[in-house]
C-alpha cells in the first residue's frame, strides 16, 4: 500500500523537477508539453490510488494522499504561471477543461467505490448475525432435543 502512494510522490517530484526546468530555461514548447504529461501522470497515478484505496487507508498514507493533493494544486497554479507567461493563456484553459472532464469522473467513481464497499460492510455484518442467530437456534434446538429425548 504505501508503495502505491510512494509512486505517486516520486511522480511528484519528477514534476517538480520539470517545473524548475521550465522557469529556469525560458520559453521552451517542448518543455512544457512535457511538464504537462508530467502533471498527467501524476494526477493520473494520484486517481488510481485514491480510487483503489478510497475508504481504506492507513492514517499515514491519508496524510501521504492528501499532501499529494496539496502539491497538484500547487503545480496547477505554477502551471497556469507559465503559460501565462508565454502567452498560452487558451493552452492552459484548454487543458483545465480536458482535466475537469476527467476530475469529475473520477470523483463519481470513488464516490460509488466508497458506496459499494460501505454497503459490502453493511451486508456482511447483517449476514454474520443472521448466522449468529441461526447457530444459536440450532443449539436451543439441539439442547432441547437432548434433555427431552
Amino acid at each position: 500500500m504505501i508503495g502505491e502512494v510512494a509512486a505517486v510522490i516520486s511522480a511528484l517530484k519528477a514534476l517538480n523537477d520539470g517545473i524548475n526546468t521550465i522557469r529556469e530555461a525560458g520559453k521552451n514548447a517542448s518543455g512544457l508539453s512535457a511538464i504537462v504529461g508530467k502533471w498527467a501522470d501524476s494526477q493520473e497515478k494520484y486517481n488510481e490510488v485514491e480510487k483503489a484505496k478510497a475508504g481504506k487507508m492507513s492514517y499515514k498514507e491519508a496524510l501521504a494522499m492528501e499532501s499529494a493533493k496539496r502539491q497538484l494544486i500547487n503545480f496547477d497554479r505554477q502551471l497556469k504561471d507559465i503559460c501565462l507567461m508565454q502567452g498560452q493563456g487558451d493552452l492552459y484553459t484548454s487543458i483545465k477543461t480536458r482535466m475537469e472532464e476527467s476530475r469529475l469522473a473520477h470523483e463519481k467513481e470513488v464516490a460509488r467505490l466508497k458506496i459499494r464497499r460501505r454497503e459490502f460492510k453493511k451486508n456482511a455484518s447483517l449476514i454474520a448475525g443472521l448466522f449468529f442467530v441461526w447457530a444459536f437456534g440450532m443449539a436451543v434446538i439441539f439442547i432441547i432435543v437432548k434433555f427431552t429425548i
